[in-house]
């Protein structure tokens, strides 16, 4: 039985994983509009599930965007992990494409964990409490940057230092290039 599964695969098919697309051009395992509810997955069906530059092109009203949530939630395993890759908000990658909804940052993940959200709660914060509003609880385990090649080389190079580099990732446009997050399902 496959527990790993490849959501939105495009022609990045994986062996040993469910490869599931909307484009059956790419010739899935199974092919699922991710927008149409409920999905033909297995409820805790899943202990790895991956999102490679899937989500930012789903969900631009919350509504549905809280279904796509909720339907990673219901087809997770209990602690399944859930690993998403989007392109950074501050990047051109993000905003060439016109198919893109929506711009992550490690923070919207964090939004997503119920215990954070009580943290906030407790502290009387002013934030959105995703994961009571949408009814998931995952918690965060890992947020990676993943930084532009261009970036990268003038570390190389030493025309900057990385520390200069993650400095500069938190104001300038094009430094980093990815966002990469692994969540733990908890149920």
């Amino acid at each position: 039985m496959v527990t790993k599964l490849n959501l939105g695969c495009g022609f990045d098919k994986k062996e040993g994983f469910l490869n599931v697309d909307h484009m059956s051009t790419c010739e899935p395992d199974l092919t699922q509009n991710l927008e149409d509810f409920p999905w033909a997955l297995e409820t805790n069906g899943f202990d790895y599930i991956l999102m490679k530059h899937v989500l930012e092109h789903l969900g631009a009203d919350f509504q549905t965007f809280k279904q796509i949530m909720q339907e990673l939630y219901r087809i997770a395993q209990p602690n399944g992990i859930l690993e998403i890759h989007v392109p950074h908000y501050r990047h051109d990658s993000y905003w060439s494409d016109p198919t893109h909804v929506r711009a992550f940052t490690p923070f919207t993940f964090q939004m997503m964990s119920k215990r954070q959200n009580d943290a906030w709660i407790e502290q009387k914060g002013n934030y959105t409490m995703l994961a009571y509003a949408m009814d998931v609880d995952f918690e965060l385990e890992d947020a990676l940057q993943i930084y532009d090649a261009d970036w990268l080389q003038k570390v190389e190079s030493g025309e900057i230092t990385r520390d200069q580099m993650r400095n500069l990732s938190k104001t300038s446009w094009g430094v980093v290039k990815e966002i990469q997050v692994k969540m733990r399902a908890i149920k």
